[in-house]
């Protein structure tokens, strides 16, 4: 009874919830309006999913992978779209999701004291700092959707300077994403699979 009992924990039903809004974006992938709406909801209700979990104290491990599923499969159905590069970076993302799994629960926590600069400021208060915000949001959540909005046009009354500025924020986001990437694969590779 208390697998099904957390199957059904209030942040669990946001991500199925979720899960079905990124069905209905993959659907409605080349009418913009329509996906950007199905899909930034659903971006949005992971920070809602989170929160839920914190506030009404229904934490697991069973939220936290299905929040990470849920994450790089969005990403993934946009990054294979948009990029030619796509299929590499979902590739890394889906990696990095196996070695973080692999450190345990506590992974946060490990890579929060670890020696490299970039890391640690990334993963300073649970994400929650600037650097932080233009890595998770701006280059991990960003990137895709502001390559998308370029290649179907979409501006939403929007200069093409801000566009653009977005945009490189959004690169620098991903390229500080892509190095902590590689740190979390390499540390996988080294301290695990090398023993």
């Amino acid at each position: 009874m208390n697998k099904i009992h957390t199957l059904l924990y209030i942040p669990n039903l946001v991500g199925y919830f979720r899960i079905c809004l990124l069905v209905l974006a993959w659907h409605y992938f080349d009418d913009p309006i329509v996906f950007l709406t199905f899909y930034v909801i659903q971006v949005l209700l992971d920070a809602v999913d989170g929160w839920t979990a914190r506030y009404f104290n229904q934490v697991s491990k069973f939220g936290e992978f299905l929040d990470i599923v849920i994450d790089n499969i969005g990403r993934g159905i946009l990054w294979t779209r948009i990029a030619s590069i796509g299929i590499f970076i979902t590739s890394i993302e889906w990696i990095t999701f196996v070695a973080l799994n692999n450190h345990g629960s506590d992974w946060k926590l490990k890579l929060s004291s670890s020696n490299d600069l970039i890391v640690r400021n990334a993963l300073k208060n649970g994400f929650q700092t600037p650097f932080g915000f233009l890595i998770i949001v701006l280059g991990t959540h960003g990137l895709p959707i502001i390559m998308y909005m370029m290649k179907y046009r979409v501006i939403f009354e929007m200069s093409y300077l801000l566009l653009h500025i977005i945009h490189i924020l959004c690169i620098i986001g991903r390229l500080f994403s892509f190095y902590c990437e590689i740190y979390v694969i390499f540390l996988f590779i080294s301290e695990d699979l090398l023993k």
